[in-house]
């Protein structure tokens, strides 16, 4: 019997929103993983249950988790159980759940939720990107990119690594100025996840992020692409799951953003 692979994912990820509502306000078990890199037992609680529902219904597949989680397998799922952990760590409300189910560096679907926004965003590829309630109840609205032409007018969101101490670090506080002056505004939200799905809902034009991880983009990645975006690396190149600077735009933007970032 086959099994909707979107389906699956949105079963997780609606899950391990409910979790994060269950607890939001009141994180307990915080470890930190280094100077600032921060996980809750919510965090844990909900690799915990996606992983169980990932199994139950896909058992030929593996599973990648932010979390610890390393199962092989020709399709992957890449999970990120709470995104904005550290959102999350200080009852700000901005994290969420988010799964990617990769072949390679292939992206076959896509599935992530702001909960205390309830909302639901999930794509599969070349079928289009959506955004619903958190329970997928109403009707799905369709994603599309702005159209936004000009860096002048168009709001970014950036993400930046935890070791405040690298080179790649610097390097981003550098292209962080060039891109508050360049555009309209420029926000650090603290979701990779989320930011991707604001993207791909038009709410912003660009997600400028250094060091983030497979599971931080997974799940979002394939909504910007769905909805007409673009993703690459800073020099413009494709993208893999191992790329570690992420350049996602409208499109439009996307060759003046590349000159931009240009150290």
């Amino acid at each position: 019997m086959s099994v909707d692979d979107l389906q699956v994912a949105i079963k997780a990820v609606i899950r391990a929103s409910e979790i994060i509502l269950e607890t939001f306000g009141n994180p307990t078990g915080i470890e930190y993983k280094s100077r600032v890199d921060v996980v809750t037992a919510t965090d844990k609680k909900c690799e915990e249950e996606i992983v169980h529902i990932l199994r139950s219904e896909t058992p030929d597949y593996g599973i990648v988790g932010e979390e610890g989680t390393n199962i092989p397998g020709e399709k992957v799922w890449i999970v990120d159980p709470l995104d904005g952990t550290t959102n999350f760590s200080h009852s700000y409300p901005f994290c969420g759940p988010s799964i990617g189910l990769c072949e390679g560096n292939t992206i076959l679907v896509g599935a992530l939720a702001d909960p205390l926004s309830n909302e639901l965003f999930f794509a599969s590829k070349n079928q289009g990107s959506y955004m619903n309630d958190l329970y997928n109840e109403g009707e799905p609205t369709k994603l599309q990119v702005t159209k936004t032409s000009e860096l002048h007018k168009s709001l970014f969101s950036s993400g930046f690594p935890h070791n405040k101490e690298s080179q790649r670090f610097k390097n981003m506080i550098e292209r962080f100025i060039r891109l508050e002056y360049e555009s309209h505004s420029i926000r650090k939200t603290g979701s990779a996840a989320l930011s991707l799905a604001y993207v791909a809902a038009g709410r912003i034009e660009s997600y400028v992020a250094s060091g983030q991880y497979s599971w931080d983009m997974a799940g979002g990645a394939l909504l910007v692409e769905e909805a007409g975006g673009k993703i690459t690396n800073f020099e413009g190149e494709p993208y893999t799951m191992e790329t570690r600077e992420w350049l996602v735009t409208n499109g439009v933007i996307h060759d003046k953003m590349v000159e931009l970032l240009k150290l």
